[in-house]
C-alpha cells in the first residue's frame, strides 16, 4: 500500500492508494498458458464444468470459456460424434429366430360378419289356409261367448261380479265378498267367471283378516264404528258403538249409531229404543233420522214416525 502526503491550502493530508492488483479483477491479468495446461483442458473439458476448470487454473469462469473457444473445443460436436459412433442396429440373437405369431385382422364393422338367416318359405295356398283357420277360430269364439251371455245364469253372474268389483274398489270388502260367494254357490257355465269370483273373494278375505289395533277412546271407537258400518261389517260397527256408549253415555252419536245398525239387521225394537235415547239427548236427531237412509226399514213403523215427528207443543205453537 502506498502513502502520499498532499498539501492543500497549507495543510498536509495523507492518502492511501490501492495497487492495481486490488482495483481490477483477475481476468484483466493475462495468464500464460502452457502446453500442459492446454492438454489438461483437452482431456477434461467434457467431464469437468467451466467453473471447475476455472478454479483449477485460478482464473474466472468467463476467462475459462474464452480460452476453450480459442482452442476450438465444443462440447456439442464431441457429443454428436460420440452418438454417431454408436451402431443403432442391435445384434441378432444367437440361435434360430422364432416365427412371429399371426395377428388376427380386426373387422371394420359388425356388418362385415356374415349372417345366417333362415326364412320360412310359405306358399300362397298355405298362407290363405292359415288366415282362414284364424278367422274361423275367432268366429267360433265369438259365437260361444254370445251363447254364454244369452244364458240367464251367466247374465246374473256377470251382474253379480260387476257389483262385487265396485264394492271391492270402494273398500267395502265384506259386501263384495257376499257377491263373490253368491257366484260360487251357483256357478255359471262360463268357467272364467267362476275363476275370477274365486280370486276376488280371496282378496276380500285377505283384507278382512287384517286386524288393526283396537281403538280405545270414545272418539276413535265412533270413527271405527262408522267405517265398519259403511263397509257393511255390521257386527263390528255395533260392537264399536256399544263400547263407546259405555265410556261416554251422554254422547248422542253412539246410540244413534246403534239404532242405525239395528235397523239394518231388522231388529226393530232395539233400533227404536236406541234412537229414542239419541233423541232424548239431542233433539236434532229427529231431523237426522227422518232423512237418513239407514232408517229406511223403520219408516213403516208407527213408533219411528212418532220419534221423528216434532212434539205436539211445537205443532200447536
Amino acid at each position: 500500500m502506498l502513502t502520499l502526503n498532499i498539501f492543500i491550502m497549507g495543510r498536509s493530508y495523507q492518502a492511501e492508494l490501492k495497487t492495481a492488483f486490488h482495483r481490477y479483477p483477475k481476468e484483466s491479468m493475462a495468464k500464460n498458458w502452457t502446453e500442459e495446461d492446454e492438454q489438461f483442458i483437452r482431456d477434461n473439458f467434457l467431464t469437468m464444468t467451466y467453473s471447475d476448470l476455472a478454479d483449477r487454473f485460478d482464473v474466472s469462469t468467463k476467462a475459462m470459456e474464452s480460452k476453450i473457444r480459442r482452442m476450438g473445443l465444443k462440447k456439442q460436436e464431441f457429443l454428436a460424434e460420440a452418438v454417431e459412433a454408436v451402431d443403432p442396429t442391435p445384434e441378432p440373437p444367437a440361435g434360430p429366430v422364432p416365427a412371429e405369431e399371426p395377428v388376427p385382422t380386426p373387422l371394420e364393422s359388425i356388418q362385415a360378419v356374415p349372417r345366417r338367416t333362415e326364412t320360412a318359405v310359405e306358399s300362397a295356398e298355405e298362407r290363405k289356409a292359415r288366415l282362414e283357420a284364424g278367422r274361423e277360430a275367432a268366429a267360433n269364439e265369438k259365437e260361444r261367448r254370445e251363447v254364454a251371455r244369452s244364458d240367464a245364469r251367466v247374465a246374473k253372474a256377470v251382474k253379480r261380479l260387476e257389483t262385487g268389483m265396485k264394492s271391492l274398489l270402494q273398500g267395502q270388502y265384506a259386501k263384495a265378498a257376499k257377491d263373490f260367494e253368491a257366484i260360487l254357490k251357483s256357478p255359471p257355465p262360463a268357467m272364467g267367471l267362476t275363476a275370477r269370483a274365486r280370486q276376488y273373494l280371496e282378496t276380500c278375505k285377505a283384507h278382512l283378516e287384517r286386524k288393526p289395533p283396537a281403538p280405545k277412546a270414545p272418539e276413535d271407537l265412533y270413527l271405527h264404528g262408522v267405517m265398519q258400518l259403511n263397509a257393511g261389517i255390521l257386527d263390528g260397527a255395533l260392537e264399536a258403538f256399544t263400547a263407546a256408549a259405555k265410556k261416554a253415555p251422554n254422547d248422542d252419536r253412539f246410540p244413534y249409531g246403534q239404532a242405525a245398525v239395528y235397523a239394518q239387521v231388522g231388529e226393530v225394537e232395539a233400533a227404536i229404543e236406541a234412537l229414542q235415547r239419541a233423541v232424548d239427548i239431542n233433539e236434532a236427531n229427529r231431523i237426522f233420522a227422518k232423512n237418513d237412509s239407514d232408517f229406511t226399514p223403520l219408516r213403516v213403523h208407527k213408533e219411528f214416525q212418532e220419534i221423528v215427528s216434532p212434539p205436539l207443543e211445537e205443532e200447536s205453537a
